[in-house]
C-alpha cells in the first residue's frame, strides 16, 4: 500500500489585491504544511496586482508557483459564474500539470483569506480520519476576531479543501453559486462535507464584499429551489433577522427568475436535489447549507 504524501494544491482567484498580496504570500510561507502548488488566477486587475505578481519568481513553502491571467468583457467584480470560471481555469491547469498524479488534496484560497498556521494540517488530518469525508473547510472570522456565525456549518468556498478523489468523482460545474452546487455534487456521489470548528481563517471579504440578496434569490431559483423555500427564506430574513429589505430583495430575485424565465441549472440530478432540499433537510438527509 502506497502511503499518502498529503500533497496540497491551491487555486487563488485574484483581482485588484495589491494591498493584500504581500500579506497573503507571507501567510502562505508561515503555514506548517508545505504547499505542492499554488496557482494564482489573476483577472482584469488595474491596481498594479498583475505587475506585482510578474516580479515574484517563487514563494517559500511552495514547490510549484504559477500565475495565470484571464480577461473578461465584464471587468467588474462578480461572485457568480465569473468566479466559477476563474476557479475552473486554475483547476484545469492543475489537471494538465506533470505533478497532478502526486496530489492528494486540492483547495481554493482567496487572496483576502488568511488561514492560521496549522490550518491545512488540521484539515488534512480531519479529511484523512473519515474515508467518506470529501470536502472540508474551517470557520471564518472577521479581521476584528468575530466569528461569522452565518456560515458555521457551510463549507466555505474561499478556504475549502477537497480530497482529490472527491473532486474527480463529483466535478466542479461552472455555474452561479458553484460553491453550493459543488457540495451537492459531492453528496450526490456519496461524499460527506463538513466544517472543522477548530480550524480558523480570517477573511476580509466579510466586511468588504457584501452579498447582493437579489442575486442570492435568483441563485436559489437557478439551483432549483421551490417557491416555498424562497418564501420561507423571505420570512426568515425579514422577521427573524429583522431586515425586511434583505428578505424582500431575496424574494424579488427569485420571483424575477420565474417571471423572466431565466436560465436554471441543466444538471437534472442537481436540480432535483435542490427541489427536494427543504424536505430532505427536515428529514435530516441534506448537508448543504444553501447560500
Amino acid at each position: 500500500m502506497i502511503e499518502k504524501s498529503n500533497a496540497i494544491a491551491l487555486v487563488t482567484p485574484l483581482k485588484d489585491e495589491i494591498e493584500n498580496i504581500g500579506k497573503f504570500i507571507a501567510n502562505i510561507e508561515s503555514l506548517t504544511m508545505r504547499i505542492k502548488c499554488l496557482v494564482i488566477v489573476e483577472n482584469d486587475s488595474t491596481d498594479g496586482s498583475k505587475e506585482y505578481l510578474e516580479k515574484i519568481a517563487g514563494i517559500k513553502n511552495v514547490e510549484h508557483f504559477k500565475v495565470l491571467n484571464i480577461n473578461f468583457e465584464d471587468t467588474s467584480y462578480r461572485v457568480g459564474i465569473k468566479y466559477a470560471t476563474i476557479i475552473d481555469k486554475g483547476l484545469q491547469f492543475l489537471k494538465n500539470s506533470e505533478f497532478y498524479n502526486t496530489l492528494d488534496f486540492i483547495g481554493i484560497l482567496d487572496c483576502d483569506v488568511f488561514p492560521e498556521k496549522e490550518y491545512y494540517q488540521k484539515l488534512v488530518d480531519f479529511l484523512n480520519a473519515d474515508p467518506s469525508l470529501g470536502v472540508a473547510s474551517g470557520i471564518t472570522y472577521t479581521e476584528e476576531g468575530k466569528q461569522h456565525i452565518a456560515d458555521i456549518n457551510f463549507v466555505r468556498g474561499n478556504c475549502r479543501l477537497w480530497k482529490k478523489e472527491c473532486l474527480e468523482n463529483s466535478g466542479y460545474l461552472v455555474v452561479p453559486t458553484a460553491d453550493t452546487v459543488s457540495l451537492a455534487l459531492a453528496h450526490l456521489n456519496g461524499w460527506k462535507t463538513k466544517t472543522l470548528k477548530s480550524a480558523k481563517v480570517v477573511s476580509r471579504e466579510i466586511n468588504v464584499r457584501l452579498s447582493n440578496q437579489k442575486s442570492k434569490g435568483y441563485h436559489a431559483y437557478f439551483r432549483g429551489h421551490t417557491l416555498l423555500y424562497a418564501l420561507l427564506k423571505f420570512f426568515y430574513l425579514a422577521f427573524a433577522k429583522r431586515n425586511f429589505k434583505r428578505g424582500y430583495d431575496y424574494l424579488a430575485g427569485y420571483v424575477q427568475g420565474i417571471l423572466k424565465s431565466k436560465p436554471r441549472i441543466s444538471d437534472k440530478k442537481v436540480k432535483k436535489y435542490f427541489r427536494y432540499y427543504l424536505t430532505n433537510k427536515i428529514l435530516g438527509r441534506t448537508q448543504v447549507q444553501a447560500q
